[in-house]
């Protein structure tokens, strides 16, 4: 006898983040993908996780692209591929950080009415299990750290 799906509500919502940021979306999405090595926190990285610097860390631009992290030693370590990309707007990605398999992170531009961005960032699809669920708690602390970095990495204008 096989079992029935669980069709019960995810007891794990995403995680949902906003910050805004005083750029048109475009800049503020070429900040948050081309310009990713120089905002992202070192302590949320491969290499930071061991006291160290990321060599390297880029966001290959296209559907089917990656994020991709480069240590001190050469390792590439892949943290999303890129399931939707448009230019400027959106980005979605199967998330790979983390044992329980990949979650889904979704990441938004729009123009907040006052010559600024709006960065909305989902991250959900968690798997079952305690792991996951504790795994969700941790990104939901860590999302506000990332895009508070976000927005403190704006080009300065003289």
């Amino acid at each position: 006898m096989s079992a029935l799906p669980d069709l019960r509500p995810d007891p794990r919502p995403p995680v949902r983040k906003r910050v805004t940021v005083p750029l048109p979306p475009r800049d503020a999405f070429d900040l948050f993908t081309r310009g990713i090595a120089r905002w992202w926190p070192d302590s949320h990285t491969a290499s930071g996780g061991r006291g160290g610097r990321p060599a390297d860390l880029t966001v290959e631009p296209r559907e089917g692209g990656r994020i991709v992290e480069t240590t001190p030693e050469g390792r590439r370590v892949t943290w999303a591929t890129i399931t939707r990309w448009e230019e400027g707007r959106r980005l979605e990605a199967d998330w790979h950080l983390g044992e329980d398999g990949p979650t889904e992170l979704t990441v938004t531009f729009s123009d907040d009415g006052a010559g600024g961005t709006r960065v909305d960032l989902v991250h959900g699809g968690w798997p079952p299990g305690e792991s996951a669920s504790a795994r969700r708690e941790t990104y939901d602390a860590d999302w506000t750290l990332v895009l508070g970095r976000l927005a403190l990495a704006l080009p300065v204008t003289a």
